[in-house]
């Protein structure tokens, strides 16, 4: 006899007699039922052992697929934490690049501040120089006037001296 006991084994299974044994008919029956018995249970076993391997081989497939889910997650973390640092970079060099802009704004705003003071200081000073050049102008003016005013009530009235000579010639005519 082999290692492993088949169905057919069972079935072919011959015993000697004896004067006094079991019935041969019944233990033939017996072997036989017990044969189908266990023709069932080896093909119950090999279905078994099929669906064993087809879950085998769907857990091994559940783990690979774990195994990617778990590389991509880390992957998508690892991409968002390097996203988060980039973004962080850029914002700072953002803010640093409008700070640096501000200042220049502000320098050029305080340099036409300069400039716009520095007019209104010249013009502010023009304004003095015309005005006083005016009030002497007006000044000389008022002077002459008085001067020319003085003159003349100094001379004596043309006309009425005209009027003398030209009457004197009259009467003596």
């Amino acid at each position: 006899m082999s290692d492993r006991l088949t169905a057919r084994d069972i079935k072919s299974q011959n015993f000697k007699k004896k004067v006094r044994g079991y019935d041969p008919e019944d233990v033939k029956l017996f072997l036989r039922s017990i044969a189908e018995e266990f023709e069932r249970v080896h093909l119950e076993n090999a279905e078994l052992r099929e669906e064993v391997g087809h879950l085998k081989e769907r857990v091994e497939d559940f783990r690979a697929r774990e195994r990617t889910l778990q590389d991509t997650l880390l992957t998508a973390q690892q991409m968002a934490g390097d996203l988060k640092t980039q973004s962080k970079s850029e914002s700072e060099l953002l803010i640093k690049e409008a700070r640096i802009k501000a200042e220049r704004l502000l320098e050029q705003a305080q340099d036409q501040l300069a400039s716009i003071e520095a007019e209104i200081s010249r013009c502010k000073l023009e304004r003095d120089m015309f005005e006083n050049r005016l009030r002497n102008t007006i000044e000389e003016h008022i002077t002459l006037i008085d001067t020319r005013r003085e003159e003349r009530e100094a001379e004596p009235d043309n006309v009425r001296f005209l009027r003398r000579r030209s009457g004197a010639v009259t009467e003596a005519g």
